[in-house]
């Protein structure tokens, strides 16, 4: 699913780059992290707890207020950053990150500005579980994952061209399940970082809205989703199968950068559905189809940057003789869009994009999702 995952990554930074190049405001940006990798569950063998390096090298386009929206949204930057850290022997050795990112400021002052970063993109782990060569770090089951990583801080301009930052961050790795084994591995860390800018970026720089961001007469509406994801269950190196995802919400547009939703997600677990019948855990199809069936509600609040969203959701599985082995009773899903042109005329905008479900701090799938909002 990652190399599936990986097209919809790519769609979404061209649309960030197309959206934020007439700003023409680029920094390089160089980081350095230290921390270690977070003992999650009891089932990992994988070394935790000693302190592992990483290194990032980046570019970043910062807004400046040529649309509406990069005001409202104070100034966003979208980046993309080659990043390694070093994990250790017992630690599946190396992770390789290329990572698109959205960074947000939280407050300027002066000088000082408090940024908190979001990013996802594909990564290459160079030693992950193997049967025979390395049965004893199950933190990873294949060389491509996701990278997904969250990051605060606070930047300080030394001068027109050069900023030093430092903060925290958590990064995480994993396959979403389509190879076995797939705890993940949890890197918290702090970071320091310097960057440089090839045009001056001054306070001048930034224009004001021209329109209020307040949203306009009609606040309601809604949303269609769906997506699909495939995962391995049970065995190392076994079939992967589907996992069909629906979803249905309306929303309230609190304002015309941010969106409430309420709805119901549905799911149609085929691993499930395959492992059950041969695990005689099921005892004919429509008790497999029935047990593979999973549905839950959710609340989510969606965040647009143009034609690109960031939605964080929470979910809690309902209903009875369904949503059997599940990990756990609640979920939350982490999703990137990008809205692509209105149909007929601005009441339908189609999406694309990718999200990530995870059961605490464990991943169960990505998906590539496709919807309508109207």
């Amino acid at each position: 699913m990652i190399k599936r995952a990986s097209p919809s990554i790519c769609i979404l930074l061209l649309g960030c780059l197309s959206a934020t190049l007439p700003a023409q405001k680029i920094s390089l940006d160089a980081t350095f992290y230290q921390g270690s990798v977070w003992r999650h569950t009891p089932k990992l063998s994988t070394q935790t707890g000693e302190s592992i390096s990483g290194q990032e090298l980046g570019l970043r386009i910062h807004t400046t207020g040529r649309r509406d929206w990069q005001a409202w949204q104070h100034y966003p930057a979208f980046g993309l950053s080659l990043a390694h850290f070093q994990l250790g022997e017992g630690s599946h050795s190396s992770a390789f990150g290329l990572v698109p990112h959205l960074s947000i400021p939280l407050i300027r002052a002066g000088r000082w500005a408090a940024h908190f970063r979001v990013g996802t993109g594909l990564a290459w782990v160079t030693r992950p579980y193997d049967w025979f060569d390395n049965p004893d770090q199950n933190a990873i089951g294949s060389h491509w994952n996701n990278i997904t990583q969250f990051r605060l801080g606070a930047e300080f301009a030394a001068w027109s061209r050069l900023r030093f930052s430092a903060g925290g961050s958590m990064t995480h790795f994993s396959n979403g399940g389509s190879a076995l084994p797939n705890f993940g591995v949890n890197v918290f860390s702090g970071w320091a970082g310097a960057s440089w800018f090839f045009q001056p970026l001054k306070k001048e720089d930034f224009q004001p809205a021209k329109t209020s961001k307040r949203a306009l007469q009609r606040r309601f509406g809604g949303q269609f989703q769906g997506g699909l994801a495939l995962l391995e269950i049970a065995s190392f190196d076994g079939p992967k199968h589907a996992v069909w995802i629906a979803s249905t919400s309306g929303y309230f547009q609190i304002s015309r950068i941010n969106r409430a939703l309420i709805g119901v997600d549905y799911e149609s677990n085929r691993a499930i559905y395959e492992w059950g019948l041969h695990s005689a855990r099921f005892s004919n199809e429509a008790a497999a189809r029935q047990g593979s069936t999973r549905l839950a509600v959710f609340a989510a609040e969606e965040f647009l940057f143009g034609e690109i969203s960031i939605v964080l959701q929470a979910g809690k599985y309902i209903g009875k003789n369904i949503n059997q082995f599940v990990p756990k009773s609640s979920y939350a899903k982490l999703s990137a869009r990008y809205y692509l042109p209105a149909l007929l005329g601005n009441d339908l905008r189609p999406f694309a994009g990718i999200s990530i479900k995870a059961h605490k701090f464990t991943a169960e799938y990505i998906s590539g999702n496709f919807g309508l909002s109207f």
